[in-house]
């Protein structure tokens, strides 16, 4: 009977206990623990949305978030306590340098250290810190710009800042949409054409029928890859049909940004030009000093503002994206971020990315002088570190420069219309151009930052892959396959290039 009643006595005890930590979590924290089972939530829902099986990666984002509940208050305090001072803009986070940056040492911006196992393995038994893109504290950054004055705000100490946006219940918005190989071309109508753009348009429009043709053949065999997600569109609803754009990093989105803003006609009445000559005002109206750039593209073309609007436009709309081959696109995103000993925008990132590469790849008697990676320590890299990334929410969280096309823009969700090819820009951007009747484009042809090198990066292509094995080529492959699969892209030619096994 004693026995009984002291059991009785500890269970209230305990109870007591468990209900004085929780007002005091929710107290001190001021709603955190509501804000974890809400993500917990989201997460099953967004799963469960996508109507299939949980698959390991999904798993490991339950258990994360049930852990970061368990966690909790006394992970933010350790995080408050440790890390560098850092703000957030939007999707990237500005970090500010600090004394004790890295020197011998990778320290990295985060302590999570990423587990590599490297085709040539340089150093296997240093860990290496490599930099982190998950780190966001947006009431720092609110307090670091609460006085800045101007149009945009200087990127040169931005860290990224990556993080997967669930689907909210709202089915309206994002939505996966089935491939209809190219259907909406055979219902717009062509009569503004003029004559001599017959030719190029009928012939354009065989093309683009084959080519997505080919992303719904290669969508249907992915059917894990028809998923609802969020991707950062350029919407111009001014149209009939509407016209949708979906950017890819270092794959003429520059171009592109310049060609909205002339069909915004942007700057055309800014007399703080007029001081310049023709060629140089036609150039400068588009920069950001004067307030052009990829901000006052989003500007100009914003998302409709609510998810059934989205939905019914997007559905009804015009979408294309620009590609290029995957290899040609990694080799021009290694030049400007990896190569360059002052990568911008980014900086801090990409400075430390460079130092972790060589770090881990570079072997302590190397020869290797070069004070960036080489381009074999930065493919190693890569293999290593995507090697378990196997959906969109990984690649999308953890790469920020050479996300594959499938991830960045949501291709076997959003039936793309016009597939244009760096390869052969000058005929489908015009052929684009014809059919959606965008006027103030129509025989023009310019790539911006193509200024950047002396020599562009396919002119390039052999001298960079031939420094490559054919085993670093073949996993580098494996790791952008789908991209390969989608847009009808071969791997044979880099073979070729490369005379080591």
């Amino acid at each position: 009977m004693k026995l009984i009643m002291l059991n009785r006595q500890w269970k209230i005890v305990f109870l007591a206990g468990v209900a004085s930590l929780f007002v005091y979590v929710r107290v001190t924290d001021n709603g955190q623990v509501q804000e974890y089972k809400q993500g917990i939530r989201e997460r099953v829902d967004y799963i469960m949305q996508n109507a299939r099986l949980p698959s390991r990666g999904d798993v490991q984002v339950l258990l994360e978030a049930l852990d970061d509940a368990r966690r909790g208050f006394s992970g933010k305090q350790d995080t408050q306590g440790g890390m560098p001072e850092t703000t957030l803009r939007s999707d990237t986070i500005i970090h500010q340098k600090s004394n004790a940056s890295l020197d011998s040492e990778v320290t990295g911006r985060t302590s999570s250290s990423v587990p590599v196992s490297s085709v040539r393995k340089s150093n296997p038994t240093k860990e290496v810190v490599f930099p982190s893109v998950h780190d966001c504290n947006m009431t720092a950054y609110k307090e670091q710009i609460k006085n800045h004055k101007g149009p945009t705000i200087p990127t040169m100490n931005v860290y990224p800042c990556r993080s997967w946006h669930y689907p909210s219940r709202d089915t309206s918005w994002p939505i996966v949409v089935e491939p209809t190989k190219g259907k909406i071309l055979e219902s717009i109508s062509l009569s503004h054409v003029e004559e001599e753009a017959r030719e190029l348009v009928e012939e354009g429009m065989e093309i683009q029928k084959a080519r997505v043709a080919r992303l719904a053949d290669t969508c249907n065999s992915h059917p894990e890859l028809f998923i609802r997600q969020y991707v950062s569109l350029v919407w111009d609803t001014s149209r009939s049909p509407p016209l949708v754009y979906c950017p890819i990093y270092k794959v003429a989105s520059t171009t592109w940004m310049v060609y909205f803003q002339r069909l915004a006609h942007v700057n055309d009445d800014n007399h703080a030009l007029d001081k310049y000559k023709k060629a140089g005002k036609e150039r400068k109206k588009y920069m950001p000093r004067f307030g052009g750039g990829h901000r006052r593209v989003f500007e100009e073309y914003k998302a409709p503002s609510t998810s059934r609007e989205k939905n019914q436009v997007f559905q009804s709309s015009l979408r294309f994206l620009v590609v290029r081959h995957p290899f040609t696109r990694l080799l021009s995103a290694y030049r400007d971020k990896i190569e360059r000993p002052n990568p911008k925008p980014f900086a801090p990132y990409f400075e430390d990315l460079q130092r972790a590469i060589i770090l881990k790849y570079r072997p302590p008697d190397s020869n290797i002088t070069a004070t960036t990676p080489t381009f074999p320590e930065f493919v190693d890299y890569i293999i290593d570190f995507t090697a378990n990334l196997t959906t969109a929410q990984e690649w999308d969280e953890n790469v920020v420069c050479w996300t594959p096309y499938w991830v960045q823009c949501g291709v076997c969700s959003s039936d793309y219309q016009v597939v244009i090819k760096l390869e052969t820009m000058t005929e489908d951007e015009q052929f684009l151009a014809q059919i959606a009747n965008l006027k103030e484009i129509q025989n023009v042809f310019e790539w911006r930052n193509h200024k950047k090198f002396s020599k562009s990066s396919k002119e390039v292509l052999p001298v960079y892959y031939k420094s490559l094995t054919k085993k670093q080529i073949l996993l580098l492959y494996e790791r952008f396959k789908i991209d390969f699969e989608l847009f009808g892209y071969t791997v044979e030619e880099y073979l070729d290039y490369s005379d080591q096994k």
